[in-house]
This record gives C-alpha cells, structure tokens and sequence, in this order.
C-alpha cells in the first residue's frame, strides 16, 4: 500500500537535504519540467490513445466532475473570506488532483493495468488539459497581473504543453519512429522526482503548520467530500459495481497534484499553501484511499 507514495516521500526529502546542503535549484528545476517533461508526458500518452465516442462521452463526465469541484472550492472559500490569493491557491490546490502518478499506482496495485487507460483519460483530458487553461486563468487572476483576455490565452495556448497537444493531435496522422516515442517516455517518467525534488528544495519546516485551516480545509475537500458526492451520485444513477466507476471514484479522491503546486507557486500564489497541501495531500492518501477502495470492494 506504501509502495505508489514512499517513493515520493523520497524525493521530497532529497530535495529538501539538498537545499540544506548545497542550494536552491527549483526555479531551474520548475522550468525543465515545463520545457521538457510535461511536453514529453503530453506526447507519449496522447499519440497512441485512440479517441472514440466512449472516450468523447467519458472526457465530457470527467471534465464536468472537475468543473464541480472547482465551483465547490470557490464557494468554501468564499465562506472562509479568503482573499484573492489564498482563495485562486485554494481552488487549485482543492480541485486538481496526483490523478496520473500517484493516481495510476494506486490503480495499477488495485485494479490492474487494464484500467489504467479509464485513469490516463482523467488526467490528460480532465485534470491536464483544465489545469493549463481555466486553471493558468486562475493563477493569473489570483496573482493580481492586470492581462487582457488576449494575454490570457497567449499564456495558455503558448504554454510548452499545450502546444505539444497540438502538435501531437496533428501527429496522429503520421507514423512516428519509435525512438521518438521511447524517448517521450523516458524524458516524461523524471516528471515526478523533479517535481517533487523541486517542491522540496522550498519546503520550510518551520511553516509546515502556516496557515493550517486553508490547507486542511483543501485536503478534506478534495479527497473525502468530492468523492464521497461523486461516490453517492454513481451509485444513485449508475450503480458502483463496474470497475471503471470505481477508477473513476479513486481519481476523484487522489491528493493535490504536484505540476498544480508548481504551476501555483511558479505564478505567484502562495507558496505555504501549495506546498503544505501538497505534503499533507499525499500523507492523508495513505488512509482515505484504503478506505474508498475497501468500501467499493
């Protein structure tokens, strides 16, 4: 069960023991998996994923899921009075979740590989492609830059793994050498220790309980509340007992996602927010996910 998180855990430290030791590298860091890693993701995942009418019919039902979440997450904060940077941290950080490394680990360990593809359509189309365009928007209003809606959507549409989309929406048209794809993959699996080595360069310990109601308030959101109506409503409509509803129910409630923080703290949010409800995010998996997945079994 510890097996998709400790990793991680690992990785945060490094990366904290090196700021220690020697200095912080993040920004550099931050910008390689913007430049490299994510394009490199977008890529290997998409180009071989065949889009029919059920994969049409299940972004629509995920995307309309995250939408939901994020409406939710504005209204809390709105109860808290949080101002506008705390409030555009908190939607991020309570809306978008670890749906792809994390997520398809604990998917892989309970289900099986063959419904990784139900966890892939969530991230690429769901959790990804929402987090660089409505989620960029956030972070630009919650950060306070006076852009027109035509800087808005140059920063999206410009952002390294949009335009990769793009690119390989067109390149579905085409064979690609396999070197090329190999090397996607290759280039896309340092995602993960970079990110999280990059996030724990700037973790403080000494901050590790600052602002502690906003923090915990998100986790809880996204992990336990969002679920559980996303859980009841299947099980209302649809009935919870084929596998793909359960894949879909874990997606919901995986932890804040890691690029979600970095993209946070890279736009200026606040970076005690991001980073804490990313840690306590992924500590709190450990029990809230056994017990979804024992109550779907």
């Amino acid at each position: 069960m510890l097996d998709p998180v400790l990793p991680i855990a690992i990785f945060l430290l490094i990366g904290y023991l090196f700021k220690i030791i020697f200095q912080d590298n993040s920004k550099q860091l931050v910008d390689f998996i913007i430049y490299f890693s994510l394009p490199a993701i977008v890529f290997s995942k998409i180009y071989p994923l065949n889009i029919d009418s059920k994969i049409i019919a299940l972004i629509f039902m995920f995307i309309g899921i995250i939408l939901f979440n994020l409406l939710l997450s504005y209204l809390i904060g709105k109860l808290l009075r949080l101002n506008r940077i705390h409030l555009a941290t908190f939607m991020i950080m309570a809306t978008f979740g670890n749906t792809s490394f994390i997520g398809l680990s604990y998917i892989d360990a309970f289900y099986g590989q063959d419904f990784i593809i139900y966890g892939l359509i969530y991230d690429i189309f769901g959790s990804f492609l929402l987090l660089v365009s409505v989620g960029v928007f956030i972070i630009t209003w919650g950060s306070g830059r006076r852009n027109s809606v035509i800087d808005i959507s140059k920063s999206i549409f410009l952002f390294p793994p949009m335009i990769m989309f793009f690119l390989t929406i067109f390149s579905k048209n085409f064979e690609v050498p396999k070197f090329l794809i190999y090397t996607a993959e290759n280039l896309g699996s340092t995602l993960v220790p970079i990110a999280m080595i990059a996030i724990g360069m700037k973790l403080e310990l000494k901050y590790i309980f600052s602002k502690f109601h906003i923090v915990t308030t998100a986790v809880i959101l996204k992990m336990v509340l969002v679920p559980i109506i996303v859980l009841f409503t299947f099980k209302y409509f649809y009935g919870v007992d084929d596998t793909w509803v359960k894949v879909t129910i874990i997606e919901v409630a995986m932890p804040p996602m890691t690029m979600a923080a970095v993209l946070a703290i890279k736009g200026g949010l606040d970076e005690k927010i991001a980073i804490n409800s990313l840690v306590l995010g992924v500590i709190v998996s450990l029990f809230t996910i056994t017990l979804f997945v024992q109550y779907l079994a």
